[in-house]
């Protein structure tokens, strides 16, 4: 039996094969943005992305939490049936494929930092770049919450 310390939190406990995917890809995608950065010679754009790639590690730590939280509401193998594990599955995998463009993005950065010494399209590139991972948050509002939810009636009127 093994005694924890005061104020010492247990490991926390694996995730599910459903959960565990989403982190895994979110994780590869993380990855390969840093490889992109480290290849890149120029030294101001590879600074820049450097910054992009913090922000996306912190994304990355919001990608885990978030998935802890929805295996704890349900650790599925392959379909979910909680609507609140629905909803974080859905909002996982827009965080997915955000990552996903934000790595394209950077594979077409390192290739105009190759191509033109100047950087004068590099710059370009980096400005929506750093637009997509602001609008990266795993914990903004999804466009299609309000759809969701059923409409309310007000007491004593019949629905038209």
């Amino acid at each position: 039996m093994s005694l924890l310390r005061p104020g010492s939190e247990p490991p926390p406990a694996p995730l599910s094969r459903y959960w565990r995917a989403y982190v895994a890809e979110c994780t590869e995608q993380v990855q390969r943005f840093h490889r992109i950065t480290t290849v890149i010679s120029a030294m101001q754009v590879r600074s820049w992305l450097a910054e992009i790639g913090k922000r996306l590690d912190s994304e990355l730590e919001a990608v885990q939490r978030l998935a802890a939280v929805g295996d704890s509401i349900e650790p599925a193998r392959f379909r979910l049936t909680e609507p609140p594990a629905k909803r974080i599955a859905a909002r996982l995998t827009k965080a997915r494929a955000a990552l996903k463009q934000s790595v394209d993005q950077a594979a077409e950065i390192a290739e105009q930092a190759v191509l033109d010494p100047t950087h004068d399209d590099v710059r370009v590139h980096l400005k929506v770049l750093n637009e997509q991972v602001g609008r990266l948050a795993i914990a903004a509002p999804m466009e299609d919450e309000q759809a969701d939810r059923p409409r309310r009636r007000r007491w004593g009127r019949t629905a038209s």
